[in-house]
C-alpha cells in the first residue's frame, strides 16, 4: 500500500471518530472498523494517538461527567420504564426485581406461577392481560393486584402497561409504592421528632421492603424490628403499618417540593478511611455485619450487591466489606494502569487494620481479578484464601482469543493494539450513560450471550449501576478506564507472584471466560482446579449467589 493511500485511510477513520462524537453510540459499529484498520495500516495506535487523546478532550468538554444525571441509564433497547416485573405476550417471566419476588418464587423463563394472580379474579385478569399486550384494551394500564409469594396473604397492588421493542411485545408490571427522597426524609424526621432508626425503618416500608428484610440488612432478629416499629406506631399515635404510609402519604402532599419526582440519581458512601499520607479507601458493606469478613474486588459496574447475593452472604454469616479501587468516587489513587493494582494491595493492609480484621478471604469478581491476584502477590499474610467468581483471566497468547466470543474478542484486540482508541470507545460509552444510548454497548459486548444480557438488563442489575455511576464518576472516567486497561492487559504476571493459590468458580454457561478457559489457566498457573456451577452464567453473583457464599464460608471453616 503506497504511502498516499494509506494517509487517506487514516484520515478517513480519523473524521469517522470525530464525527461519532456528537453521537456517542456510533462508537459501536465503529470498532469494528477500527480492528481492521489496525490489522491492515503500520503504525496505526501512533498515527492516530493525538487524533484519539483530542477526541477524548472533546468528549469531556461536551460530556461532563460530573454534572450528568444517570437515574436514565438503560441497558435494555425501549426500555422506557423501569418495572418490577416483565412478561412476554404469552406470560413468560422476562425480568423480576427479587426484592419483591424472594427466594426465587418467580423464575425468569417461566410462566407466571398459579398463585401470583388473585384467585377471585384469576381468569378475568390473564384476559386483560392477553388483551393489553395485544392492544386490545381502550385503556392500556391495567391496576391488578399480585402476590409477592405463596407464603403472602396480603398482595399489593401493581400497575401494568404494554411496552414493545423492535421484535417482540410485552408486559411491564410495577408496584404502586410511595417515593422515597431523601430530602422529604429529613423534613419529615425533623417535623416528628424521628431517630435515625425510625427514619430509616419509615423510608424502608416506603419503599415497599418488608419489615423481614429491613431486619436482615440489620443484622437482627425479626422481633426486634416488629417492636420497633411498634414503638415508632405509638410515638406518632396511629395503629399499623398501613396507618404509617398513608401519613407519609399525607405529609408529601402538604409538602411544596417541585422537581422532587424528577431528582436525578445520586448516592455517596458514608465509609471513609484516610491513611497517614492523605490518601482514602471508600467502601460500603453487606451481609452480616458480625459476620466472617469477606474482602470483595469488583466489577467494571460497581460493588452493589444483588438482594439475593446479600441475602446468600447472610445466611452464610459472611461480611462482605467492598472498598471502591483507586480512582472510583472517594478511593485516591497513585498508580494508574498496570501498576494499580499492586499499588492497591499495598494499602489494604493498614485498611484492614483500621477495620480491626486480621485476615479476610479475598473475593473477585469478572474484571476485579487483577486486583484480587495484586492482593495475593503483595500481601498474601492477610489472606486466608483468595476466589474468583466468574473472573475475567488473563489472555497470553493469540490462540487464547478462540475462547472468547467473537464481539469480545474484537473489544480485547482494539484494547491491546490502539488503547489510545480503546480509552475513547470507553469515553463514549460513560457518554451514553447519560444520553440513554447506553444499552447499544450493552448490546455490542454481550452480542450471541442471552444469560449475560438477561442478567445486565434485570432491573435490580440497572438500579445498582445507577447508583455506582452516580458515585464513582464523580471523580472523573479514571476508575472505569483503569479498571478496562488491567482486565484486557497481559496480567499473568500477577498470577505468577501470587503466593495464596486462587480458586476459580465458573458458571457452565460462562460467555467472558468459558469453563475450559479456566481449566487451561488453573494449569497454567498451577491453580486448584475449578469449580463449574450448573446453571450460571458469568455473573456467577446473581445466577446463583447460594453456593458461591457456601464455599467461600467453607474457607473460614477450614483455617
Amino acid at each position: 500500500m503506497g504511502s498516499d493511500d494509506r494517509n487517506a485511510q487514516l484520515n478517513e477513520v480519523v473524521a469517522k471518530a470525530y464525527a461519532a462524537i456528537a453521537n456517542p453510540e456510533g462508537f459501536v459499529p465503529l470498532l469494528s472498523e477500527m480492528v481492521e484498520a489496525d490489522a491492515k495500516l503500520a503504525g496505526f495506535e501512533e498515527a492516530t494517538e493525538l487524533h484519539f487523546e483530542n477526541a477524548f478532550a472533546i468528549f469531556d468538554k461536551m460530556y461532563p461527567l460530573q454534572d450528568t444525571d444517570y437515574s436514565g441509564l438503560t441497558t435494555r433497547r425501549e426500555q422506557a420504564v423501569e418495572c418490577d416485573l416483565e412478561l412476554d405476550a404469552n406470560l413468560t417471566v422476562v425480568s423480576c426485581n427479587q426484592r419483591l419476588f424472594p427466594s426465587g418464587s418467580v423464575r425468569i423463563g417461566n410462566g407466571i406461577p398459579e398463585w401470583l394472580l388473585d384467585p377471585v379474579s384469576e381468569k378475568r385478569d390473564r384476559t386483560r392481560l392477553r388483551a393489553l399486550v395485544a392492544g386490545k384494551l381502550e385503556n392500556p394500564r391495567l391496576f391488578l393486584r399480585l402476590f409477592t409469594s405463596p407464603e403472602d396473604e396480603n398482595g399489593r397492588w401493581f400497575r401494568a402497561w404494554p411496552i414493545a421493542s423492535e421484535d417482540a411485545a410485552g408486559i411491564a408490571l410495577h408496584a404502586v409504592r410511595l417515593r422515597w427522597t431523601d430530602k422529604v426524609g429529613d423534613i419529615f424526621r425533623e417535623a416528628l421528632g424521628l431517630t435515625k432508626t425510625e427514619l430509616a425503618l419509615t423510608g424502608h416500608l416506603v419503599r415497599g421492603d418488608s419489615l423481614r428484610e429491613f431486619a436482615e440488612q440489620r443484622g437482627r432478629a425479626v422481633g426486634t424490628a416488629r417492636n420497633q416499629l411498634k414503638a415508632l406506631q405509638r410515638k406518632l399515635a396511629i395503629n399499623s403499618q398501613a396507618d404509617l404510609l398513608l401519613l407519609y402519604a399525607g405529609f408529601v402532599h402538604s409538602l411544596d417540593t417541585p422537581g422532587d419526582e424528577d431528582a436525578p440519581e445520586s448516592y455517596q458512601c458514608g465509609n471513609i478511611f484516610t491513611q497517614a499520607d492523605g490518601s482514602t479507601i471508600a467502601w460500603e458493606e453487606f451481609g452480616d455485619p458480625d459476620g466472617q469478613p469477606v474482602l470483595y474486588c469488583h466489577p467494571l459496574e460497581g460493588l452493589f450487591l444483588s438482594s439475593g447475593a446479600q441475602a446468600a452472604a447472610r445466611r452464610a454469616k459472611l461480611r462482605i466489606i467492598a472498598p471502591w479501587r483507586p480512582f472510583h468516587g472517594a478511593s485516591t489513587g497513585k498508580a494508574h494502569g498496570r501498576g494499580s493494582p499492586r499499588e492497591f494491595a499495598r494499602r489494604i493492609p493498614a485498611f484492614l487494620d483500621h477495620l480491626g480484621i486480621e485476615r479476610v478471604v479475598g473475593m473477585a469478581a469478572q474484571a476485579g481479578m487483577p486486583w484480587l491476584a495484586g492482593l495475593a502477590a503483595s500481601c498474601p499474610d492477610r489472606l486466608i484464601a483468595a476466589v474468583g467468581v466468574g473472573a475475567f483471566l488473563p489472555l497470553i497468547g493469540s490462540s487464547d482469543y478462540e475462547f472468547l466470543s467473537k464481539r469480545q474478542r474484537i473489544h480485547f484486540r482494539i484494547s491491546r493494539s490502539a488503547p489510545t482508541f480503546a480509552k475513547v470507545h470507553m469515553r463514549a460509552m460513560l457518554a451514553s450513560m447519560g444520553t440513554g444510548e447506553f444499552y447499544r454497548f450493552v448490546e455490542d459486548f454481550y452480542e450471541g450471550c442471552p444469560r449475560e444480557l438477561r442478567a445486565f438488563q434485570a432491573p435490580e442489575t440497572v438500579r445498582g449501576m445507577r447508583r455506582a455511576a452516580a458515585y464513582m464518576l464523580q471523580s472523573g472516567t479514571k476508575g472505569p478506564i483503569d479498571t478496562m486497561l488491567n482486565w484486557s492487559a497481559e496480567w499473568s504476571p500477577l498470577l505468577k507472584d501470587a503466593a495464596v493459590p486462587i480458586e476459580l468458580l465458573q458458571g457452565e454457561d460462562d460467555a467472558n471466560i468459558s469453563p475450559q478457559f479456566a481449566r487451561l489457566t488453573a494449569q497454567r498457573f498451577g491453580l486448584p482446579e475449578p469449580r463449574i456451577i450448573a446453571d450460571a452464567g458469568s455473573f456467577l453473583l446473581f445466577d446463583q449467589p447460594e453456593p458461591v457464599m457456601e464455599f467461600i464460608a467453607g474457607k473460614f471453616a477450614r483455617s
